[in-house]
């Protein structure tokens, strides 16, 4: 053994010793070796529920400012809301670094549970403690992973409030992606797969950067993937709607286009606006058929009076607890692949070489 490795193999046995060998030694082994992770999560979600719930605080007074509903944009309250207000800013850097919270817990709570082991070599004296490999697997394990449960639990409740504030005070919607990664336990379940896949990752990989890279890599992939598939997860409704018509109140309520909804004006291609007759304009007839108003307000008159028509593929809002059901249990489903690969590599794992 090195130096560096005879020491931190001294240091395992007296934390072992000083605690016991049983759970109480394992726990008190696993704050040793972990503390600065779990103290850095937890500084970094005391950030995010302090100040996401100061700005539920301030986002619930603007909604009683605007008599509990949306603030007009011309107000005092809705220029506070609009563009890129500092407190619209704010409140989107926020959401994205609750996104982005499970991948710091898989690179800094889920790489190094085995990683530091391999590459220190003191994986022969930590399982020969009076403990076997699976007792010490399982037991860091769930130490670690009750640990992030709850701390993601306390900032997935404070973000579901504030996402749902904000759809209070200005148009939004909890079914657009981010809003929708946000609310619900969503949050806790994706903490919990990426520290899982981090560990599964770091037993198989038994080097730290390499874990990293793949966990790095793995979350980009599967989190553009669960965008682009999601809107799909169950069969759309599909609609029609009046063009410039009265609001028939379709897409109310957080409901999600999945496909049409938008015209396009003066191009060569299709406008998404339809005839009478069903056939879809390009968006140079659409332009003809209603030449641009400069500003006057004219132009959805004109398409309400030529009677025209947009096609819809929707989700209603009703479904979103049913989206983040689909989606949780992928996200467990792939938690029980990484926990079984675990368990497979560290029976598998060869105690004399480290």
């Amino acid at each position: 053994m090195s130096p560096v490795t005879e020491a931190t193999a001294t240091k395992i046995q007296d934390d072992l010793g000083y605690a016991g060998g049983g759970f109480r030694g394992l726990l008190w082994l696993t704050w040793r070796q972990h503390r600065w992770a779990l103290i850095g999560t937890l500084v970094l979600a005391v950030i995010l529920v302090g100040w996401m719930t100061y700005l539920s605080v301030v986002l619930t007074d603007l909604w009683h400012q605007c008599h509990q509903t949306y603030c007009p944009e011309s107000s005092p309250q809705g220029l506070r809301l609009g563009g890129s207000s500092p407190l619209v800013l704010t409140m989107g850097a926020l959401s994205r670094l609750v996104q982005y919270m499970p991948l710091l817990i898989g690179v800094f709570v889920g790489v190094p549970l085995l990683t530091r082991e391999h590459e220190q070599r003191t994986l022969l004296l930590a399982w020969s403690q009076d403990v076997s490999p699976q007792r010490w697997l399982w037991t860091k394990l769930g130490i670690l992973g009750l640990f992030v449960a709850v701390v993601t639990t306390a900032v997935a409740a404070v973000s579901d409030h504030l996402e749902r504030m904000q759809t209070l005070v200005a148009p939004g919607n909890l079914f657009e992606y981010g809003p929708f990664l946000n609310t619900g336990m969503l949050p806790v379940v994706i903490s919990i797969c990426w520290f899982a896949v981090g560990v599964a990752l770091g037993a198989a990989m038994r080097r730290t950067l390499p874990a990293v890279f793949g966990v790095i890599v793995g979350f980009i992939g599967l989190t553009y993937l669960v965008q682009w598939r999601y809107p799909t997860l169950m069969t759309p409704l599909s609609a029609t709607r009046q063009v410039g018509g009265p609001d028939d109140g379709l897409l109310r309520d957080n409901a999600l286009v999945v496909k049409g909804g938008m015209i396009e004006y003066g191009l060569d291609g299709p406008s998404g606006a339809f005839d009478a007759s069903g056939r879809q304009l390009s968006g140079v007839e659409l332009q003809r058929l209603c030449p641009p108003d400069n500003g006057a307000g004219t132009t959805l008159s004109c398409f309400a009076d030529h009677h025209l028509q947009q096609h819809l593929l929707y989700q209603p809002g009703s479904r979103i607890l049913e989206f983040h059901l689909i989606v949780a249990a992928g996200y467990l489903g792939l938690t029980a692949v990484a926990l079984l690969a675990v368990w497979w590599i560290v029976r598998r794992t060869n105690l004399t070489a480290g």
